[in-house]
């Protein structure tokens, strides 16, 4: 997602957000120092490159190979990024909503990353007024795949969570009405998960064994899924 003017903070907006909550990560820093260590690392090798190229010209021997840079893995952050812990998430955006300063009245999503060793809940809050937004990364455990509900400063994230809960079985905790909401109640699983491995629910399994037995009393062959072929 590319920047826009309203996604800019000012610094000292970032400096009092990381002073009241100094355990919560401004993840666009961290890029940074990552970025500037990669660099450093690069003009290493190249100044060890560029002495093994002169020893080699003094001595009469070919140049050692030209060196390639890889492409940075650096996650980048287009716009104001936080990691959060969960246990500091209802504190947080119940400040950068009242807090005038920031005033945050707009939550426009909330989703999910599954990530190899945990999930990250992302939610991506604005200010109508003062046109900026920030985005809150919030690392939970695979294992413990639970966060605060922000309902009840958000009243529209009840759906948000509910689609979360449903694709990714983050249990949101307190929110009002927790259940499926794109899948049938009896769907097994959780379909954006990287395990998920899909399995007929219950109501399909009947459905289609109901159409088995209508077609086995017509005396047709049964083809499965799918149109019959033409006899």
């Amino acid at each position: 997602m590319t920047a826009g003017p309203g996604d800019v903070l000012m610094p000292e907006r970032i400096a009092q957000i990381l002073g009241r909550f100094p355990d919560v990560v401004d993840l666009q820093a961290e890029q940074r120092g990552e970025e500037a260590k990669a660099e450093e690392e690069w003009k290493a090798k190249e100044r060890e490159w560029q002495e093994a190229a002169e020893r080699a010209k003094a001595e009469g021997k070919p140049a050692p190979r030209p060196l390639r840079r890889e492409e940075s893995k650096t996650y980048h952050y287009h716009a104001p990024t936080f990691r959060v812990p969960r246990e500091r998430l209802i504190d947080l955006c119940r400040w950068l909503r009242d807090n005038p300063e920031f005033d945050m009245s707009y939550l426009s999503f909330v989703s999910a990353i599954d990530w190899p060793d945990r999930f990250e809940v992302v939610y991506h809050l604005t200010s109508v007024n003062l046109h900026n937004s920030v985005t809150l990364k919030v690392p939970i455990p695979k294992d413990r795949p639970s966060v605060p509900s922000v309902v009840e400063l958000w009243a529209g994230a009840d759906w948000h969570e509910r689609e979360a809960y449903d694709l990714f079985g983050i249990t949101f905790d307190g929110h009002p009405d927790l259940r499926r909401i794109m899948m049938s109640s009896d769907w097994k699983g959780h379909p954006l998960r990287k395990d998920y491995v899909y399995e007929d629910p219950q109501w399909l399994v009947d459905v289609t064994t109901q159409r088995q037995r209508e077609i086995a009393a017509t005396g047709e062959e049964w083809e499965g899924r799918g149109s019959r072929g033409q006899p």
